[in-house]
């Protein structure tokens, strides 16, 4: 090989080279490119799930909101710190009458038209009575106090506070509108809620 015979070689492999180098991949650049879709990937992931998260709180928001009506009728017996929340049909129709350390609860048509002047007249629906003593519901029954229909409330550390029904008649026989009257709502009285120092008791 004479010397321009080596030196077009050469630079035949000078261009190889080059054509070689201009081969090789820019790592860098195909890492900077690749971190970039990385990022942008997971922008668009983040993006998402904020909007799925928001569209879920918006719509777990709706399934769990409840009306709560804005009057509903009641009556606070505030010497035992009871509340009675009642049927609304009973607006109007009932009264409530303290004796001694009961509790009595009229349909106040009955007893209006009573001619009894005894406060366990005509028209009682029920009464709440109060027993000496902290008793459970199995105390109640053993010591021989379920005499008639009766309703177990609750206790305090000296005293049973007890729902009993009454055990005769309380309306007119001769008044069909009366008895009518009376049946509804001596139905209802098992909707009643009871609610002692912000505890409900069914």
């Amino acid at each position: 090989m004479n010397k321009k015979q080596l030196s077009e070689h050469i630079g035949n492999i000078d261009e190889k080279l080059v054509w070689q180098a201009e081969q090789i991949p820019n790592y860098r650049k195909e890492h900077h490119h690749k971190r970039i879709r990385a990022f942008t990937g997971i922008a668009a992931a983040i993006a998402l799930m904020t909007c799925s998260f928001s569209a879920g709180a918006f719509a777990f928001a709706q399934e769990v909101v409840v009306e709560v009506p804005a009057k509903q009728e009641m009556a606070v017996l505030e010497d035992i710190n009871l509340t009675m929340y009642l049927p609304d049909s009973w607006e109007g129709k009932y009264s409530v009458a303290k004796h001694e350390q009961n509790y009595i609860v009229y349909n106040k048509q009955a007893k209006e038209k009573s001619e009894s002047e005894d406060s366990f007249g005509s028209g009682v629906l029920f009464y709440i009575v109060r027993y000496k003593g902290s008793m459970t519901p199995e105390q109640f029954e053993e010591n021989g106090l379920d005499f008639t229909g009766y309703r177990y409330l609750f206790s305090t550390k000296d005293s049973t506070y007890i729902l009993h029904y009454p055990g005769d008649v309380q309306w007119d026989p001769g008044d069909p509108k009366q008895e009518a009257e009376y049946q509804q709502m001596a139905a209802e009285i098992e909707d009643i809620r009871f609610v002692v120092e912000n505890i409900l008791k069914d």
